[in-house]
């Protein structure tokens, strides 16, 4: 058995040693039981960087946390094959409460969570837990899938998929469905510890109304009264989409609780009945009609904003030279006025950083992709483009190093590797595991990079 109480970095498949997970067993854990487990899916497939995420509520609320290593952004396909290895071993490994079955993902990692539980019918996917992202496709175009499972979403104030993350709130409410989003302050990031653990609590609690947990009256009543804060907290400071669901909350997620009596159901019961009143109060009000519209009106400003300069991202890598210089000149300086706002003390500074944000990573994306075509020359010019924009973010440069690799230009490719160090690269791996730099490993000047990394402190 794998160690208890600490994240394993690597646990290669029995199946296929080609794939491997992070892996986090609970201290308690105990094969005579079956545990809640989370499957988690990073952009980059860091399953490390995912389940430590998790690590500290998980130990808290006993679950397990399996991270792949191979599971990434790209084609579906790959991205299949290496949730399926990982399901596969861990179910042979572990026991599992197969009634408490759980995945999560950040970004393109929480779209392919979500697909997995909609898709995957022999999977029987409980809940997810999705962060910075949700659906992989507009739910209206769900067809034929198992849409019932518990949905929770995590994203911050400034994260460029957040209108999205909000359309989806009106739409499952719409629905009934059994949902809750969480609005913190922050960019497009795994969510940080105290709104993750707010997620297994509130996994936690919808398990004890279905009776697939044992009720827990003193927990309960915890989240009761930090739910019942909430919303007394948002009435106060005039906030009141989040006083709403907060009331939902209330009203919904602590109904009808199995296996829990005594005098602590009944006080349960009043603060329901009280927040059902509340609840049909506000559904009707000025107040929540003004919110919901000034919500909408935030949402058409974003998509306005970005409206040209996604266009002219799009058209980019297929333009000729001439329309390609106007399109980069035009997409810099909006894209600079966006960058420029989002750091200002201004009232609508998160707009913008989402605005950025999101065009940004839709530049990437498109380099990316045009990289996976083998149309490096279009690769390049996204990824030149997006680190000019963006000149404190290594990222880019690096996609731009491993682009010149392939276009056989070794000294473009060092010299981008140079400017990603500048930039904050730290860590000697992220060069010397990256197997698109690999052709670089013998050059000296290559050697002489991942030696200074290495004569550095370590960074994130």
């Amino acid at each position: 058995m794998k160690a208890r109480g600490t994240v394993v970095a690597s646990v290669a498949c029995a199946e296929d040693a080609t794939q491997s997970y992070a892996l986090y067993l609970p201290s308690q854990y105990t094969p005579e039981r079956g545990w809640p487990i989370i499957y988690a899916f990073d952009p980059f497939a860091h399953g490390k960087t995912a389940v430590e995420t998790y690590k500290d509520a998980a130990e808290k609320y006993g679950y397990i946390v399996v991270g792949s290593n191979n599971a990434k952004n790209g084609p579906s396909a790959p991205e299949m094959t290496a949730a399926q290895a990982v399901w596969q071993d861990t179910h042979r490994r572990l026991t599992i409460d197969k009634d408490r079955v759980y995945v999560t993902g950040l970004s393109g990692g929480a779209r392919f969570a979500t697909s997995f539980a909609l898709y995957c019918y022999t999977c029987e996917i409980a809940g997810v837990i999705a962060h910075g992202a949700s659906y992989p496709v507009p739910m209206k175009e769900i067809k034929g899938a198992n849409d019932h499972f518990l949905y929770y979403v995590a994203v911050g104030d400034a994260d460029f998929n957040l209108p999205e993350i909000l359309t989806l709130r009106k739409k499952k409410e719409e629905q009934g469905a059994q949902f809750k989003i969480k609005v913190y302050p922050g960019p497009h990031q795994w969510a940080p510890p105290a709104v993750v653990e707010d997620a297994l609590e509130w996994l936690d609690l919808k398990a004890m109304q279905t009776g697939t947990k044992k009720a827990d009256a003193a927990f309960v009543l915890h989240v009761l009264e930090q739910t019942r804060e909430e919303a007394a907290q948002a009435e106060k400071r005039g906030d009141t989409l989040t006083q709403f669901y907060a009331l939902r909350s209330l009203a919904i997620d602590f109904k009808a609780i199995k296996g829990f009596a005594g005098v602590e159901l009944k006080a349960v019961e009043e603060d329901v009945s009280k927040a059902e009143a509340q609840l049909a109060e506000l559904k009707g009000s000025k107040a929540l009609k003004k919110a919901q519209h000034q919500e909408q009106q935030e949402i058409d400003k974003q998509e306005s904003l970005t409206a040209a300069a996604q266009g002219q991202i799009a058209q980019l890598g297929q333009s000729a030279p001439e329309v390609q210089a106007g399109f980069r000149q035009q997409i810099t300086s909006a894209m600079f006025d966006m960058r420029r706002r989002a750091k200002s003390n201004a009232s609508d500074h998160a707009l913008y950083a989402r605005a950025f944000n999101g065009l940004w990573i839709q530049g990437i994306e498109a380099g990316q992709d045009q990289f996976r075509k083998n149309e490096f020359p279009a690769a390049a010019v996204y990824f030149e483009l997006m680190a000019d924009v963006a000149p404190d973010q290594p990222w880019p440069v690096l996609l731009l190093a491993e682009t010149r690799v392939r276009q056989g230009t070794k000294k473009a490719a060092l010299k981008a590797l140079e400017e990603a160090v500048k930039r904050g690269v730290k860590r000697p791996e992220t060069l010397t595991q990256d197997p698109e730099l690999q052709p670089l490993a013998g050059d000296p000047e290559f050697q002489r990079i991942v030696q200074g990394l290495r004569g550095s402190p370590t960074g994130p």
